[in-house]
Parts: C-alpha cells; sequence; structure tokens
C-alpha cells in the first residue's frame, strides 16, 4: 500500500495513524497526490485529520519523554527524499521498544538514520542563528533573506524572537518563498502575498532574484553596512588567513547574504 497526503506535518502523521489503524505496512508515503501511482501499486490519498495526528504525537512522546515529536519534526522539514517512511519506521520503532532507549539505539537502522539527519538540522539551524544580516528598511522593520539547505525557518523563530525582541523583523526563505514575521508580540508565518511584503516588496523580489533593490532601506543601514564591513576587515590578520578553514565554517553557498562579504 502507497499512502498519499497533502504535504503537510499534519498529514503525514494522519498517514502513520492510518496504517496503524488499518494495521498495513506502507511500502511508500508521498506528499505527491496527483502523482502517478508505481505499477500494480495500491495507493490511498490520506485526508488530513488534527486529531489523529495528536494522537500520533501523545503516543510517541508519552514513551519518550517528549523527545520523539521533536525528532520527528526534524526529519520532516529536512525534505529529503524518503523522509515520510522513515518517519513510520520510527515511530514504529518506538512503539515496538516501548521507551525512550530505543532513541540511542543505533543499530537500528531507522534510528540511526533520524539521528544523522538531526544532526544536519542542527548544524544548519546553527548556522542560521550565525548567519542572518538584517537590513533595516523605511518603515522600521528589519528584515533578513536566507537560503537555507533545509527547511529550517521553523525552527529558529524562538531564537529570534528572544534576541530582538524589542523591533519588527521579518526573515525571507527565498528558496521556499515564505516568511517568518515578528510584530513585536508574536511570531507568525506569511506568504508572498500577504500585506506586510509590500514594505519592502521590491526588495523581497530581489532577493529572490538575487537583484539589487536599495530603494527600501532606511537612509542610515548604507552607513551601518560599511562600518560592520570597516570592522569586519580591521579585525581580519591576513598573514593568519585560513580560506579552507574558513569555508568548512562559513560555506560559500551561504555569502549572498552576508553583508561583510559584499567587500
Amino acid at each position: 500500500m502507497e499512502y498519499r497526503y497533502d504535504g503537510s506535518y499534519e498529514g503525514l502523521l494522519s498517514c502513520i495513524f492510518c496504517a496503524y489503524q488499518h494495521k498495513t505496512l506502507p511500502i511508500a508515503i508521498n506528499a505527491e497526490p496527483d502523482s502517478q501511482p508505481a505499477l500494480f501499486d495500491a495507493t490511498e490519498l490520506i485526508e488530513t485529520n488534527e486529531e489523529w495526528a495528536a494522537r500520533v504525537l501523545r503516543g510517541i512522546d508519552s514513551r519518550t519523554n517528549g523527545r520523539a515529536s521533536h525528532l520527528l519534526y526534524n526529519i520532516f522539514l529536512s525534505e529529503l527524499p524518503q523522509r515520510e517512511i522513515l518517519c513510520f519506521h520510527l515511530v514504529r520503532a518506538i512503539t515496538q521498544k516501548g521507551d525512550e532507549s530505543i532513541l540511542e539505539n543505533f543499530a537500528n537502522p531507522h534510528v540511526l538514520q533520524a539521528a544523522k539527519i538531526e544532526k544536519m538540522m542542527h548544524r544548519e539551524v546553527h548556522r542560521m542563528h550565525a548567519f542572518v544580516r538584517f537590513q533595516k528598511t523605511r518603515t522600521g522593520l528589519f528584515y533578513a533573506a536566507i537560503d537555507p539547505d533545509f527547511n529550517v525557518l521553523p525552527l529558529i523563530g524562538d531564537h529570534f524572537e528572544r534576541r530582538y525582541a524589542d523591533q519588527p523583523w521579518l526573515i525571507l526563505d527565498t528558496r521556499r518563498h515564505y516568511a517568518l514575521h515578528y510584530d513585536r508580540v508574536q511570531t507568525s508565518f506569511i506568504t508572498l502575498d500577504n500585506p506586510i511584503f509590500t514594505e519592502v516588496g521590491n526588495a523581497l523580489q530581489g532577493s529572490i532574484h538575487n537583484d539589487e533593490h536599495l530603494d527600501f532601506q532606511d537612509e542610515k543601514e548604507q552607513q551601518y553596512q560599511e562600518l560592520w564591513k570597516n570592522y569586519f576587515h580591521a579585525v581580519n590578520i591576513s598573514e593568519r588567513n585560513n580560506k579552507k578553514l574558513h569555508l568548512r565554517h562559513v560555506p560559500r553557498r551561504y555569502w549572498k547574504y552576508l553583508t561583510e562579504k559584499s567587500l
């Protein structure tokens, strides 16, 4: 049996719930309900049910002291191939073992793969914490663009909300075309058709297409950027440059949104 769902996290969890309810072992779970099924494979489109999803999370968290749902969410956000069926097998391993120790059992190939993905996700989150560069707009909104390898935007909001609690900001994922917006009260996810984007409209489209749009910036923004570039240049010791090490810590794919790299 192959399950199809709408691409949401709750939809995936609904598929897992149905697999247990029907006592079936799915060969695949796909987020492409309109795609052509494989020859001779039976398929079923599962409607998203939030109560089913919540029951799955309660079931695995009760056995792992809350760790499993966080791990499952990281796997889902990784966008890696076969992540859905990996989530199913991980839930199956947890329910069969019945306690938190299963998440440390790296002899289980599904647990081992899940741990590797979680490590990659944590590394990408850490890089976003370090590499986000805000620009102040004429309306007082602080705006930043990112292009992460994985869909980590849902995992970085708490960090920036704590760090910049006194100012409104917006972080746009230019690859996935949605953003996280903080209005000094709460954070929310918005898409490009949201009226908030009119504040920095040309700039946002420019970030997606790698164009230059400076007319949205606060009049002092360029001065602050020049100060940061000068500081970055001043603290650098050219005699101790180690390009290979530098690229390990700051991979080139992140440079396009780093102010200090536009020297």
